[in-house]
């Protein structure tokens, strides 16, 4: 039975409370669907939706409130709904192979035709068709970049009432709503949309360019705010999957934290608090990241997976809090499982009370899904220490 505590004990993190014991929330949905898929989930779990495994595991879940597109960086997230405007068409196209290719593969290709000319973005499934990569960006040139412009001016958001109240009614009492925004500007453009190379190369040849289209970016999130304004919401979460390799220091300076400092100050005159998704190498960052403003930080991925020690992590986000912590890595048969226990045992006692404990960046589908309760075991041993 997954604890009836979690709402409030989530609640503390996000105002800085103390005493109310620490949550474990990983994300299992990977694990789940590509286990799903491969027909290798295990006897006990076949036949169970995601909800009923988290259920027995005794964990609090996570990806779970409402239904998202396949391989949507959002998927299990409440996220609002888009409206093009009129006279933009959506064209999606699904499709096993291309001509050139000698192993067909399973793409999905979408098309935005517009009154000024058309763009278009091929994105490959993986191998069990869990999730999605572009191999073709939508933005190319500067032309294309002009009909992104249109169809950002003309693009409308909703609050998606439907997959609210579904949420609300199944697990209001258990999490503080969380809703998903997408990536920062820049990173926007870096992994949706442009790619790394072309968006760099194009700050570098057409800098007024590529900077009046980050402003226009940076205006669809006060359109997606003012959706979200007046509404029962405890988290933003921007979706940056933030590496140093990505986004320099340089870079961050100049346009991630002026970004940040313009839009969380409206994110908290609305009562909520701010996240970002940092999935990468950060140890360049992490000593920037305070003048963001964010609240706290999700799936920072500590050594021996990513590139920060524990202290590193304390250090450069100062009075933040934690999402996740565990590298992925040990979640897996094969690693030590002392070094599990230690590393856990470790971390909360450093983080706590501004942690809500997870998995860096998710349980792997070849985990050992029995580390699961290992952790939980260990989380509510140290509740009882409280």
């Amino acid at each position: 039975m997954i604890d009836d505590e979690s709402y409030d004990r989530m609640m503390a993190v996000y105002e800085n409370r103390d005493g109310e014991g620490v949550v474990f929330q990983p994300r299992i949905k990977h694990w789940y669907d590509v286990n799903l898929a491969a027909g290798t989930l295990p006897e006990k779990y076949i036949g169970m939706y995601l909800d009923e495994i988290y259920d027995n595991l005794d964990v609090t879940p996570r990806e779970v409130w409402g239904l998202s597109s396949q391989g949507s960086a959002s998927t299990g997230y409440l996220s609002l709904q888009i409206k093009e405007g009129d006279g933009i068409e959506v064209w999606v196209k699904q499709t096993h192979g291309f001509f050139y290719e000698n192993k067909p593969r399973n793409y999905i290709v979408t098309k935005y035709k517009t009154p000024i000319g058309a763009i278009r973005q091929i994105q490959r499934r993986t191998e069990y068709g869990t999730s999605l990569y572009n191999t073709e960006y939508y933005l190319k040139d500067l032309k294309d970049i002009e009909v992104y412009k249109y169809i950002l001016q003309e693009r409308k958001y909703l609050w998606n009432r439907l997959q609210y109240e579904w949420g609300l009614k199944r697990f209001g009492n258990i999490l503080p709503l969380r809703v998903a925004l997408p990536r920062s500007p820049l990173m926007w453009l870096i992994v949706s949309t442009m790619g790394f190379k072309r968006t760099v190369t194009m700050l570098w040849k057409h800098r007024r360019e590529m900077e009046e289209l980050m402003l226009m970016l940076e205006d669809e999130f006060y359109k997606m705010l003012k959706v979200c304004r007046n509404q029962s919401i405890v988290e933003i979460s921007f979706g940056d999957n933030m590496h140093q390799d990505l986004c320099s220091p340089p870079l961050f300076k100049k346009y991630i934290i002026p970004f940040y400092q313009r839009v969380i100050p409206k994110v908290h005159a609305m009562g909520m608090y701010a996240t970002s998704h940092w999935d990468g190498f950060v140890k360049q960052l992490l000593p920037l990241v305070k003048e963001t403003h964010l609240d706290g930080l999700e799936c920072v991925t500590p050594l021996p997976q990513g590139d920060v020690t524990l202290e590193e992590m304390q250090s450069g986000m100062g009075g933040m809090f934690l999402r996740d912590g565990i590298p992925a890595i040990l979640m897996g048969p094969w690693s030590n499982l002392i070094t599990l226990k230690n590393h856990v045992q470790t971390l909360l006692k450093m983080f706590y009370p501004r942690i809500i404990l997870g998995i860096s960046y998710l349980l792997p589908s070849n985990a050992d899904i029995e580390r699961i309760s290992i952790v939980n075991k260990i989380c509510k041993e140290f509740n009882e220490t409280l």
